[in-house]
């Protein structure tokens, strides 16, 4: 857009007949400030964000302190929390009684362990446990029926007062549709015991945490409470109520087992008793005895078998015997190979007797001879012992058949008896099956019977010496420091908030900000050049102030916006300048006044037109008569020229004010009435300003806009939207008007600072020397 009001200014007609000659020829603008180059763009964007943070710092300083007080507030009005640890070591293995571990065994622990027994600390009937025994029912910290009314209650009551008090003022349909929003009462019942109970347990537990420390089998016990030694209490609690349930848990376990055994050995007492009254019934009704280890049948049977065998023996050696006996008696073999022979004493004594005789009658023999009668009483006494020794084999061979007559008597009785048990031993195997079956079955149960006593006196007293699979390796104490909330922190990172917070705004509010502030702004968005930045002043002394105070920063704006204007044309300086605004209340007729009594102060010959019929400002602000003026002199063809000239007694500048006009004389602004008045006035004054309205509301400015050599378009600092600016450019740009630039009014200086560098004090030296260069 300013390159295309740069490059478009057409050229301006001849001037018109008796008017002074006007230099229509196209300005050139020499640009004030070249474009960076596109490397340093973005640090010039950062540095423009920079500055509109600058700009609006009491913006942000206004978010942040505010935010920055709430956020104090809030954090030092929350309850401070201390936090209580305490360390349990899960996995101790519990002293080993005989076998009772078969019962209760001590498992290894893993995560999946750990994690469950994390989860058994955290359980219902614990935290209950831990409440009745801390008394957590009567703290208010954990009781919500026992708590007063909060902060933020306290400071809505006396609203919701003010609004209650209201509300008899207030419209029925206002008070309807604020009674829809309101949150409808609670109609539920008050909470039961166990309803309550329930609350406070999950208050509790909401405020315990339980966590594995790293890869160990170590659980940390976190408890959160306003107080310091409550948090330790409740996390030693915890701790110790959790080792007394374990234990308690195993001691049921144990319990429980031990009378499983008693019921148990009972029973089995039972069974044993009976199986072994069936046993012996049965044996009792089938004769089934038994005798040692076996049945007496069987050991009968057995026993009599051995005495077969013995019988048989017996017989056959018997007969043997007896058959070398009656051998003897054959006189085959000596009688001094039967072994009873042999064996027999009064046989051997004899023998020897014999032999002695023999010996004795052998050496009577020798001596006497054979025929003495001591040889023959000695043969016949050998003869005698001979005859004995006969008669006593004979006797022992006599015995010998007896006893193998009696042998084998004997085994035909026992071989006989033999055969009756054999017959007998298959009914008795018969009857034993049954026997047997009931035999193992009371064997089992007295088996399981002494099983169940030994696993009995193996659990007797474990209950006084099992402990639980956990140690508790470090107790809680009270912390010195609240752990919740860090005040501090909370308070830096919400003023750090805020400050974003405004720094946003601040950069949302400078985006949406249309208005026109900086010098830059002006040139880059207009492509025209900036004539003045004329401070503000107070409307009812803007015009006094030029002539009070001539070398006022708001004089020296004047001056540098009228030496701009003579600085756009290279040729003569224009007489006649309109001043023009794109919106109402931008200033100008203010401009226009101060302007004309500083000229005329500073000697020129100045007439002020007010052509601003619809809203006449000129002759209040010079204070002078409203009519006759410019009106008249266009539409009276009888009107003085000197009648409608009201002179200002305190600068000696001519105002025409604006008369009485009516609608349908608006086209005498733009007739050739109104270019020869023009061309008349420049015959005799150096400047004639132009008050004219703003071009966007009517087109009278257009119209005068053609008359005049220079146009003033006049921008309000900080008020007028960039839209409205450039709107009334380009309608100005289609009138073919040549504007000489753009005068900014009424800027705060204040404000003014915070938007940049420059400082509207001493500054029209500056701006002197930038224009001339600028427009050569």
């Amino acid at each position: 857009m300013a390159d295309a009001y740069r490059r478009n200014i057409p050229s301006r007609r001849q001037p018109e007949a008796n008017l002074p000659d006007r230099h229509y020829s196209e300005p050139r603008y020499i640009a004030l400030e070249t474009l960076p180059p596109t490397g340093q763009r973005a640090e010039q964007t950062l540095a423009a964000s920079l500055r509109q943070l600058w700009r609006r710092r009491w913006l942000l300083l206004l978010v942040t302190s505010v935010g920055g007080a709430l956020a104090t507030f809030m954090v030092w009005t929350m309850p401070s929390f201390y936090i209580g640890e305490a360390r349990l070591l899960i996995g101790v293995h519990g002293p080993r009684v005989l076998n009772v571990e078969a019962v209760i065994a001590d498992i290894s622990p893993d995560a999946e362990r750990v994690q469950n027994e994390s989860f058994i600390l955290q359980s219902r009937p614990i935290a209950a446990e831990v409440i009745a025994q801390l008394q957590l029912d009567k703290d208010p910290t954990f009781n919500p029926l026992l708590r007063g009314p909060s902060t933020w209650s306290r400071l809505t009551h006396p609203l919701v007062d003010a609004f209650t008090s209201l509300q008899t003022s207030m419209p029925q349909w206002l008070v309807d549709w604020a009674a829809s929003i309101r949150p409808a009462p609670s109609s539920s019942q008050p909470a039961s015991a166990t309803q309550a109970e329930n609350q406070l347990i999950d208050l509790l537990l909401s405020r315990v945490d339980v966590a594995n420390l790293g890869r160990s089998h170590v659980l940390s016990v976190r408890a959160e409470a306003p107080s310091a030694v409550t948090a330790a209490a409740i996390a030693n609690a915890f701790a110790e109520k959790y080792l007394i349930f374990q234990r308690g848990e195993k001691v049921k376990t144990m319990d429980r087992v031990d009378k499983f055994l008693m019921e148990k050995i009972g029973e089995l007492r039972d069974s044993v008793r009976k199986s072994d009254q069936a046993v012996e019934d049965y044996r009792r009704a089938h004769g089934l005895y038994r005798s040692g280890s076996g049945s007496l049948t069987a050991q009968q049977l057995a026993e009599l078998n051995t005495q077969l065998m013995a019988a048989q023996a017996a017989k056959v050696d018997a007969e043997t015997k007896l058959e070398e006996a009656q051998t003897i008696r054959m006189g085959s073999p000596t009688n001094a190979t039967v072994p009873e022979v042999l064996r027999s004493p009064l046989i051997a004594t004899l023998k020897q007797q014999l032999a002695e005789s023999e010996k004795r009658a052998a050496e009577a023999g020798a001596i006497y001879g054979d025929l003495h009668p001591q040889a023959r009483s000695i043969r016949a006494e050998a003869g005698s012992i001979a005859g004995r020794v006969s008669a006593e084999v004979g006797r022992i061979v006599d015995g010998l058949a007896r006893e193998a007559r009696a042998a084998d008597a004997r085994y035909v009785a026992l071989a006989q008896q033999f055969e009756r048990l054999k017959g007998q031993m298959g009914a008795v195997n018969d009857k034993s099956i049954q026997l047997e079956a009931l035999e193992r079955d009371a064997v089992v149960n007295r088996n399981l019977l002494e099983a169940m006593l030994n696993r009995a006196k193996q659990a007797t007293g474990a209950t006084d010496v099992v402990q639980a699979n956990a140690k508790l390796i470090s107790a809680a104490v009270p912390a010195d420091l609240p752990s919740y909330p860090p005040k501090a922190l909370l308070i830096f990172l919400a003023s750090l908030a805020s400050a974003m917070v405004g720094a946003a705004i601040a950069l949302v509010a400078e985006a949406n900000d249309r208005t026109l502030r900086r010098p830059e702004q002006f040139e880059e968005l207009t492509g025209l050049p900036l004539l003045a930045m004329v401070p503000q002043v107070k409307r009812r002394t803007a015009a006094q102030k030029v002539l009070r105070e001539p070398n006022s920063p708001y004089s020296e704006a004047l001056r540098r916006l009228f030496l701009g204007v003579e600085l756009s044309e290279a040729a003569a300086s224009p007489k006649v300048l309109l001043f023009s605004s794109s919106t109402p209340d931008e200033g100008k007729s203010v401009m226009v006044s101060s302007l004309g009594r500083l000229l005329a102060n500073d000697g020129k010959r100045v007439v002020m037109i007010d052509c601003d019929w619809r809203h006449p400002q000129l002759h209040q602000i010079l204070r002078c008569n409203s009519g006759p003026g410019l009106a008249e002199l266009l539409t009276d063809n009888e009107a003085l020229l000197n009648a409608c000239f009201h002179r200002d007694k305190q600068s000696g500048a001519d105002v025409i004010p604006a008369g009485s006009w009516n609608s349908r004389a608006t086209h005498l602004l733009r007739s050739e009435r109104m270019a020869e008045l023009l061309a008349l006035l420049a015959t005799t004054y150096d400047v004639i300003l132009l008050d004219s309205p703003p071009v966007l509301v009517t087109a009278d400015a257009l119209a005068l806009s053609r008359l005049a050599q220079k146009v003033v378009y006049v921008v309000r600092w900080g008020h007028t939207p960039q839209d409205a600016v450039l709107e009334g450019l380009k309608q100005f740009h289609d009138a073919q008007a040549d504007i000489a630039g753009v005068a900014v009014s009424r800027v705060v200086v204040k404000e003014y600072r915070r938007h940049s560098y420059r400082d509207l004090t001493y500054n029209y030296a500056r701006n002197y020397a930038r224009s001339s260069v600028a427009y050569r």
